[in-house]
C-alpha cells in the first residue's frame, strides 16, 4: 500500500476557454479524419474488389451522421433512418 498522499490541482476555466479548447481540438480531429479518409481511398484503390472498404466507410458515415446530429443537424440522420 502506498503511503503518499494524493494532491488534486483545481484550476478554474472559464466556459469561454474550455469551448476554446475542445474547439481546437475538434478542428484538430477533423484534420486528422480528412487525413484517414484520403489515406483509406488510396488503400481502396489498390484493391477496388474489396467490400471492406465500402463497409468501413458504412459505418464511418453512420458515425458522422450522429456527430452532426449532435451539432442540431439530424438531417444525415434523418435519411439513413437513424434513431437519434
Amino acid at each position: 500500500m502506498c503511503s503518499m498522499q494524493r494532491t488534486t490541482k483545481t484550476t478554474k476555466q472559464t466556459a469561454a476557454e474550455t469551448y476554446a479548447a475542445r474547439h481546437a481540438e475538434c478542428a484538430d480531429l477533423l484534420k486528422r479524419i480528412a487525413s484517414r479518409l484520403e489515406q483509406h481511398k488510396a488503400s481502396q484503390a489498390q484493391e477496388p474488389a474489396n467490400w471492406g472498404y465500402a463497409g468501413d466507410l458504412g459505418r464511418v458515415t453512420e458515425e458522422l451522421a450522429y456527430v452532426l446530429a449532435s451539432l442540431g443537424d439530424r438531417s444525415a440522420v434523418d435519411a439513413k433512418g437513424l434513431e437519434y
